[in-house]
C-alpha cells in the first residue's frame, strides 16, 4: 500500500478505543462473519483462516477450535497498538500488503475482513486484492467482507448537516461516514481523507454546538482530527461496482446487513471464488 495511505492508521492506532460503530464492527457484524465463513471452514480438519487487518472484533470472534488464524495488516502501528492473539486458538500476525501477501497458493480455507476494501486507495487495488485472495484460497474456500458502500442515490451534505443538528444522527461515527460518502460521487469513488476533515470543518465550524445538539462527547467528535492534512485516500463505491471489480475472480453469493444505524451501507458480503470449487 502507498506510504501516504498509511498515515491515517498511525492516528487511528493511537485512538482506536474511541472509534465506534459503524466504523468498528458490532456483535451483529461478527455473527454474520462467522455464519458466512462457516461452510468453508468446516471443510478441513485443521482450517486456516486469513484475517485481513487486526480488528479485535474480528480476530477475537468465537472461531471453531480447529481453526488456525493468520492476520495480515499493512500498518505496523496498528499491529503494535491493536493486535492481540486469539484467546483460544493458534494465531499469528504478519505485516504485509493485501495486494501481495507472503502466502502460498491454495493455502487458506477462508478469508475475512472488516472494511478493508475502503482503505484501498483506488478501484484498481480492489481488483489486485481480489486476485491475490483468490490465489491463496483453497478450492471450496470463501471470502467474507464487511464492505463500506455509498448508496446508489447519494445524499447532499446539507441534508447530513440538517439531520445532525436536529439530533437525527445516532453517533458521531455515523455522521463521519455520511459526510465522507457525500464526497464519493465521482466515477473512481476516491475520497481523500483530508477532504473529509476539511468538509467537516466547513459545515460544522462550532464543535461545541454540535456536541450539545447531538448529545455527543467532545473528545469523540475530535477523533475527526485524525484525518487532518493526511495523504490517505478512502474509496466508497456502490455495491454494483464492488461486484464488478470482483467479477474476474469471485461472484457475490450473499449480502447480509445488520440492524444498526447505517447498516445498509455496511453489508457483509460472501464472495465465492470462480473456478476453485
Amino acid at each position: 500500500m502507498e506510504q501516504s495511505n498509511l498515515e491515517v492508521w498511525r492516528a487511528h492506532a493511537r485512538q482506536w478505543q474511541r472509534v465506534g460503530a459503524p466504523l468498528r464492527p458490532t456483535q451483529e457484524d461478527g455473527e454474520l462473519l462467522l455464519a458466512l465463513s462457516a461452510p468453508a471452514l468446516s471443510e478441513s480438519v485443521c482450517a486456516r483462516l486469513l484475517v485481513m487487518g487486526v480488528t479485535p472484533e474480528v480476530v477475537q470472534l468465537e472461531w471453531p477450535s480447529h481453526v488456525e488464524l493468520l492476520a495480515v495488516d499493512h500498518s505496523q502501528e496498528m499491529i503494535d497498538s491493536v493486535w492481540c492473539p486469539h484467546h483460544s486458538i493458534p494465531s499469528a500476525v504478519k505485516q504485509a500488503s493485501w495486494q501481495s501477501m507472503p502466502l502460498e497458493e491454495d493455502s487458506v480455507d477462508s478469508a475475512v475482513g472488516d472494511g478493508c476494501l475502503t482503505v484501498l486507495p483506488s478501484l484498481a487495488d480492489y481488483e489486485r486484492v481480489f486476485a491475490e485472495v483468490a490465489r491463496v484460497l483453497r478450492p471450496g474456500g470463501s471470502l467474507v467482507l464487511r464492505c463500506f458502500i455509498r448508496p446508489d442515490t447519494g445524499e447532499s451534505i446539507e441534508s447530513v448537516v440538517a439531520d445532525a443538528m436536529a439530533g437525527r444522527v445516532g453517533s458521531f461515527h455515523t455522521l463521519k461516514w455520511r459526510v465522507a460518502m457525500t464526497l464519493s460521487a465521482d466515477e473512481d469513488h476516491r475520497v481523500p481523507v483530508a477532504d473529509i476533515h476539511a468538509l467537516f470543518e466547513q459545515v460544522f465550524p462550532d464543535r461545541g454546538a454540535l456536541a450539545q445538539q447531538a448529545g455527543w462527547q467532545r473528545e469523540v467528535i475530535d477523533t475527526i482530527d485524525a484525518y487532518r492534512g493526511v495523504g490517505t485516500v478512502y474509496t466508497f463505491p456502490v455495491l454494483d461496482a464492488v461486484r464488478r471489480l470482483a467479477s474476474n475472480n469471485f461472484e457475490v453469493s450473499e449480502v447480509r446487513c445488520g440492524s444498526y444505524e447505517l447498516a445498509e451501507r455496511c453489508p457483509t458480503v460472501l464472495f465465492t471464488p470462480i473456478g476453485k470449487n
